[in-house]
């Protein structure tokens, strides 16, 4: 009921398309997706024995995990990154450092990479572009991979199919979330949508409609008096 209620669009563990795979850890989702060299990440969820479990049933092994980029540094997002001993972890250059960072970053032997806007990285044999994009955290990012699949994390929520803010006690900065709401409704070519808590949206065009419709519209003419 709680789940209908407020996360109507949170995806079971399985398979979304193709190679790409949702697990689901309780009310966030995490994405993998496999990659020629391996399996890779976006976000690592927060609990690691019901990862595993979600790892289990879709026949994968943690071990295989090539790299995690993380969306940002919120628990429920990022403490699962201890899971996957063999991966790299990427994280926004400009994401402070929280609890969940401090305290994974004890458990890793190969501290977390910052990355930056406009950066392509490539993970076995997978390549993300990096989309800095704030409003839920000063340093949260989305990556584009193969300007197909978007992995937004809390950047926006969507709402039956479209694209809306969070809501301002899950904000820290809203102008900023507009904005970046606003970038990433400017890519074309998508054609996936993949986001922390509110599931996968498949048709981009109606989720970013009324964000590219106001980014075309006319600026209003000021009134001047006679």
């Amino acid at each position: 009921m709680i789940r209908r209620l407020f996360l109507p669009g949170l995806l079971d563990t399985g398979t979304v398309c193709g190679r790409l795979m949702a697990i689901r850890d309780g009310f966030v989702n995490l994405f993998v997706v496999s990659a020629p060299g391996g399996l890779v990440c976006f976000d690592a969820g927060f609990r690691q024995a019901r990862v595993a479990r979600g790892f289990q049933s879709l026949g994968l092994n943690p071990r295989d995990v090539a790299a995690v980029f993380l969306t940002h540094s919120h628990w429920d997002h990022a403490v699962g990154a201890g899971l996957f001993p063999n991966a790299e972890v990427f994280i926004g250059e400009h994401e402070p450092p929280s609890l969940s960072m401090k305290l994974k970053r004890l458990e890793r032997p190969r501290p977390w990479k910052r990355v930056r806007d406009e950066q392509t990285v490539n993970a076995a044999g997978l390549s993300a572009r990096v989309l800095h994009t704030p409003g839920h955290t000063a340093g949260s990012v989305s990556y584009l991979v193969e300007n197909r699949f978007l992995f937004s994390g809390d950047a926006f929520r969507l709402r039956r199919g479209e694209a809306v803010p969070f809501l301002r006690c899950f904000s820290r900065d809203m102008p900023a979330m507009i904005r970046s709401i606003q970038k990433l409704a400017s890519i074309e070519g998508i054609e996936w949508l993949l986001t922390g808590h509110s599931g996968a949206a498949g048709d981009p065009a109606k989720a970013f409609r009324r964000w590219r419709e106001t980014a075309t519209e006319p600026p209003r003419r000021e009134a001047h008096g006679p």
